[in-house]
Order: structure tokens, then C-alpha cells, then sequence
């Protein structure tokens, strides 16, 4: 008879040093696929708590300035109506979304790992009526002629809309424009699904979000699919993970920051100083890296059909861009859109989201609908006024920052990335 003893000096022999720490390398790998997999979740689950009603709509009346900082990198160039739905079995949400209003409206349905499922937009007047009806999985119901259907992949989603504002003085046209945006939801509540409180394990607790959301998403759904790679970890799994598997779990979720995650940056291309990002953003598939770092970086992003975003954290001669120091950005030839464009500074905090920081001219976007540069032109990104009147000033913030160009409705050269950004020259 073999004793416990000599087997395991067997097992040694049979398995030596590197072959054990090949297999726990592995075993980390899986774990930090499991936790990158479920960081977008919790972000929507954190996000989603901030609001506690469920399947109504809400109205930011004022654009997004420095005091605003829920969610990284907000835009100052729209109005955001926003509203969590939970949908059970039979229920259905009917949105009237005012598409021939005369201005930029779109509304963006997001699964809860913050892919883009639907879009309803326009750039001010479309062939479309806006109607649209939202419905949970497995939902079978008669439809109305002038509606068209939309299916959540779970019952939980996010619809977000943008109303764009023409500059302050456009403010209350705009506020209009979101009154005219309609909901009716029939067979669910209005109040939030009761939920545990929070648990102070953080690991334990992000593993209960992603299971909440998996038991009321559709099988057969590309997210559940992603969700069975991880089982071995609790992810959609009623059985506990086995005690190794756990502590591999609890590690990569301990590690989930910016450093590690990354920035969105690191997805994509560098023309001209500036960064493209992936053309997957927003519909990112199977690509957990990316999903996690937009969610970190860029959360709520729209797909590039909707919206281009370009960064850009260094000079025409590929130097770091430095707090203090004056850049010129010639937009002579302005990006080709079909609605509207906007440049906007950020600064970026230690937890690696962006946020806009106070200015003396409260100015934090300069775009196509700043007045005289509504068919391009010159933009100084300073600490403090330039000596260049011509120039329109972007008040730019002290400690690490970068800028953002955001493209709405992207024309052909935009998305076939012919168009070629300027560059951003230092003065002085």
C-alpha cells in the first residue's frame, strides 16, 4: 500500500517546480479574464444604484461641467435623459424619441456590459417617427404598426439620450426638446428591485452583481455565452468556486484599477498625435481588455457609426502635453460630420477616470457650435487667455490632462479614417 506520504513525493517527481507554478500562471490568467469579464457589469450596477427608479425618466436640464463627476468623461455639448429599466416577463417600455425636432437627438439601449444594442438618432430630421418599444427576453406580445421592437438581451438595460444644445444661449430650446421625449412602460413598477445591501467583501459583491444579472438575461444571449467561460469561478454558477479557484478570484478582482485594466488609448491607432480607437467600441464582442477600459475611461460610449472619439495626449512632435504650456489647433479643415463636432480638455485622476476641472470662462468644449467656428478654425488650448484674439480659447487644467474630439454622425471620411486630424503645435 502507497502512503499518503509517498504519493505526494510521487506527485512532486511527476509534477516539478515550473510545471506547478506554469499551472497557477494559468489558473491567474483565467481568473483576470473572469474578473475583467464582470468589471463592466459592476460599473453599470454602480451606476445604476446612483439612481434608485427604475423605468422612469430622468432629465439633466444643465450641460456637464467640472461638478459633475458620476460618470468619467461626460460631454458638454448635450443634454442627457437617462433611464434603468427592468423589464420582467410581459412588460414592455414604448419610447417616443423627437427625431424631427430640428436638432441632434440620440438614444442609445445599453445591455448591462454596456454594449450598444439599439440606437434611435438623428441629426435634426429623419424619415423615421422615433416610436420605439423596448422588451425583455422572451417577450411575445403584439406590436403596434408604427412602433418598432427592440429586445433586450436581459431584463435589466440602460437607455441613454442625448439632446445637443447649441452653447448657452441654446439652453432652453434644448430643455424643450427633451420635454418632447416620451415613455409609457406597461407591466412593471417603478421602484427599484429589491436588492441585498452592499456586502463589504468586494469580491463576493461583484460576483453577486454579474449572477443578479445573468439569472435575468436570456440564455441563449451573446452575454450569457461569455459568462459560461468563467463558471469555474462562480460566474453564473450556483455552486460555490472551489477554495483554489476562489482565492485566484478574489486576487484578480483586488487587482482591478487602472494601471492594470489600462486606458482606452490602448486600443487602436495613433494619426497625427491623436488616438482611434477600436471600431468595435461600444459593441465590443468578445473583447473583455477593451470593454473594461472604455468602461473605466469612456463609460456610456456610443458605437462609431454614432459618434467617433479621438484623444490625444501628445504634440505634433510627440511630447507629452504639459500642464502650463499653450498648443495651437488648426481646424481649418474640420472633421466631415453629419451633425456636430467638440474638443474638450480633462483632467485625469489617480483611480484612471477623466473629469473636467474649473475654468474662469466656465467654457469646456469649443466645437462647430461655438460661434465663428461653425465652418472650422483656430483653437488655442491655454492655461489662461491667449494673446491671439482670432483664436478661440479652450481653458486647459493644471496636473496630467488630455483632449477629446467627439464627432457626431461621422461622415464617410471620418469613418473610413481618411481624415486626417490636425495637429497640435506647442506656442512658445
Amino acid at each position: 500500500m502507497i502512503d499518503r506520504r509517498t504519493l505526494l513525493c510521487g506527485l512532486t517527481a511527476a509534477f516539478p517546480a515550473s510545471a506547478w507554478a506554469r499551472a497557477e500562471g494559468r489558473l491567474a490568467r483565467s481568473a483576470w479574464e473572469a474578473a475583467l469579464f464582470s468589471f463592466s457589469i459592476g460599473e453599470m450596477a454602480r451606476a445604476a444604484a446612483a439612481t434608485p427608479a427604475r423605468n422612469r425618466l430622468g432629465h439633466r436640464r444643465m450641460l456637464s461641467d467640472h461638478r459633475n463627476r458620476a460618470v468619467t468623461m461626460p460631454n458638454n455639448d448635450t443634454l442627457y435623459s437617462s433611464c434603468w429599466l427592468t423589464l420582467p416577463p410581459g412588460a414592455y417600455a414604448d419610447f417616443d424619441i423627437p427625431v424631427n425636432a430640428g436638432r441632434y437627438v440620440s438614444a442609445a439601449l445599453m445591455g448591462m456590459d454596456t454594449d450598444v444594442v439599439a440606437l434611435e438618432s438623428s441629426p435634426g430630421r429623419s424619415s423615421s417617427n422615433g416610436r420605439i418599444r423596448i422588451v425583455g427576453p422572451g417577450w411575445q406580445g403584439g406590436l403596434p404598426r408604427d412602433r418598432r421592437l427592440v429586445r433586450s438581451p436581459s431584463e435589466d438595460a440602460w437607455v441613454l439620450i442625448r439632446t445637443s444644445v447649441d452653447g448657452p444661449s441654446g439652453l432652453a430650446a434644448a430643455q424643450a426638446v427633451q420635454a418632447q421625449i416620451g415613455l409609457t412602460v406597461i407591466g412593471a413598477p417603478d421602484t427599484p428591485r429589491a436588492s441585498a445591501a452592499p456586502l463589504a467583501d468586494p469580491a463576493q459583491q461583484l460576483r453577486s452583481q454579474v449572477n443578479s444579472l445573468l439569472a435575468r438575461t436570456d440564455p441563449d444571449a451573446p452575454l450569457a455565452s461569455r459568462a459560461r467561460q468563467h463558471r469555474r469561478f462562480g460566474i453564473g454558477n450556483l455552486l460555490e468556486p472551489r477554495p483554489e479557484d476562489d482565492v485566484a478570484w478574489r486576487k484578480a478582482v483586488a487587482s482591478l484599477n487602472g494601471a492594470k485594466i489600462g486606458d482606452i488609448t490602448d486600443h487602436g491607432r495613433l494619426v497625427s498625435g491623436w488616438h482611434w480607437p477600436n471600431r468595435n467600441i461600444a459593441q465590443f464582442g468578445n473583447d473583455e481588455r477593451f470593454r473594461a477600459a472604455v468602461a473605466l475611461s469612456g463609460f456610456g460610449a456610443l458605437p462609431e457609426r454614432e459618434a467617433i472619439y479621438l484623444t490625444a495626449m501628445r504634440d505634433a512632435s510627440g511630447l507629452t502635453l504639459a500642464p502650463g504650456k499653450a498648443y495651437r489647433i488648426d481646424f481649418s479643415n474640420p472633421p466631415p460630420v453629419n451633425a456636430f463636432w467638440s474638443l474638450s480638455a480633462y483632467r485625469g485622476e489617480p483611480d484612471g477616470r477623466f473629469f473636467f476641472v474649473s475654468n474662469p470662462i466656465e467654457r469646456y468644449s469649443v466645437g462647430s457650435k461655438t460661434p465663428g467656428m461653425e465652418q472650422g478654425g483656430t483653437i488655442i488650448a491655454a492655461p489662461s487667455a491667449p494673446a491671439d484674439r482670432s483664436a478661440v480659447w479652450l481653458p486647459i487644467v493644471d496636473g496630467p490632462f488630455r483632449l477629446v474630439l467627439r464627432c457626431y454622425l461621422p461622415g464617410a471620411l471620418l469613418l473610413n479614417r481618411t481624415w486626417i486630424p490636425p495637429a497640435i503645435t506647442p506656442i512658445g
